[in-house]
C-alpha cells in the first residue's frame, strides 16, 4: 500500500520486515536534520508485525533526490503531497526537524494523518549560530560536534562513530538548510490549533531538544501526553529502542 503513494517518483522509503496488513494501523517515520530513514531501523525491525511501519527520506536525504529545503513549511508540503497521492492515513512519527514537519502538516492538512508522535522536538527549534556557520565554513569539524551532542554522555562510542559517518555524507548545503529551517520554525502560538491525537517522547539526557521542549508540547496540544526515556539523548529511538517502541505501541493501540 505504501507503494501507491510513490506513483513512480524516486523517493527513499524503507518498510518493516512484515508484509502490509490492512488490519493493522500504519506508522510513517520522518527523520531529523541531516538524517535519513536509517535513523529508524530499530523501529522498522521492532514494530513490524504490530503496525505497518515505514520511514521516509526527505528531499535531499538518503535515496530521495534534492534539493533540500530551508523552511519547515516546504518539507511539510512535500510530505503532504506524498500522503495525498495514496490511500494511507498513518500516524506520523516525527523526530526533531521531522517533528516540526509533521506538526506543520497537522496544522495545514490534518486530514492526511491519524495522529502524531513527536520525538525529541519542540514548537521552537532555535539553532546555535556557531552550528549554522560551522556547517558551511568547517563542515568536517562541525559534524562530530553535532553528533556528540545528539547522544547521551554514556552512550556506546560506536553510535557516535556511525553517526559521524552518516552525517558526513550529507551535502553541507542540505544540512545547513535543515538547521536553518529549524531556526526559523516557531508555532508556539498555534499549538492549540492541533486537533490530531498526539504523544511526545524525549530522552532525559537530550541536550539538543531538552525535556522542557516536550513538556511544553504536551501541555499545549490538547490531550497530548509525554514519555521520558531514561539514559537516552536526542536519538532515543536508536539509543533505547525497546523503551521507545513500547511508547509508540502504547499510543498506536486502537489507531
Amino acid at each position: 500500500m505504501w507503494q501507491e503513494h510513490l506513483q513512480g517518483r524516486q523517493i527513499g522509503l524503507r518498510q518493516g520486515r512484515q508484509d502490509f496488513d490492512p488490519a493493522r494501523p500504519s506508522l510513517l517515520c520522518v527523520h531529523g536534520s541531516g538524517g535519513n530513514s536509517k535513523n529508524f531501523l530499530p523501529q522498522l525491525a521492532g514494530l513490524s508485525g504490530q503496525v505497518n511501519v515505514a520511514a521516509i527520506d526527505l528531499p535531499g536525504h538518503g535515496q530521495t533526490p534534492g534539493p533540500g529545503h530551508e523552511q519547515v513549511a516546504d518539507y511539510a508540503a512535500w510530505l503532504g503531497d506524498f500522503l495525498a497521492a495514496g490511500p494511507l492515513r498513518p500516524v506520523l512519527l516525527g523526530h526533531s526537524l521531522g517533528g516540526a514537519v509533521v506538526m506543520q502538516l497537522a496544522l495545514e492538512r490534518p486530514h492526511l494523518a491519524r495522529g502524531l508522535i513527536l520525538a525529541g522536538t519542540g514548537s521552537r527549534l532555535k539553532v546555535l549560530p556557531a552550528i549554522l556557520e560551522g556547517v558551511l565554513q568547517n563542515f568536517q569539524a562541525t559534524v562530530p560536534l553535532i553528533v556528540r551532542n545528539a547522544y547521551a554522555p554514556e552512550v556506546d562510542p560506536r553510535f557516535i562513530e556511525q553517526g559521524v559517518v552518516e552525517m558526513s555524507q550529507v551535502d553541507p548545503q542540505v544540512l545547513w538548510g535543515d538547521f536553518t529551517a529549524c531556526d526559523r520554525f516557531d508555532i508556539s502560538h498555534r499549538l492549540g490549533e492541533i486537533s490530531l491525537p498526539a504523544w511526545c517522547i524525549v530522552g532525559d539526557s537530550d541536550r539538543l531538544t531538552p525535556i522542557k521542549y516536550s513538556q511544553y508540547l504536551a501541555q499545549h496540544i490538547a490531550g497530548a501526553g509525554l514519555t521520558i526515556i531514561e539514559k537516552a539523548g536526542h536519538m532515543a529511538q536508536l539509543e533505547k529502542p525497546a523503551a521507545f517502541n513500547e511508547a509508540v505501541l502504547d499510543f498506536m493501540a486502537g489507531r
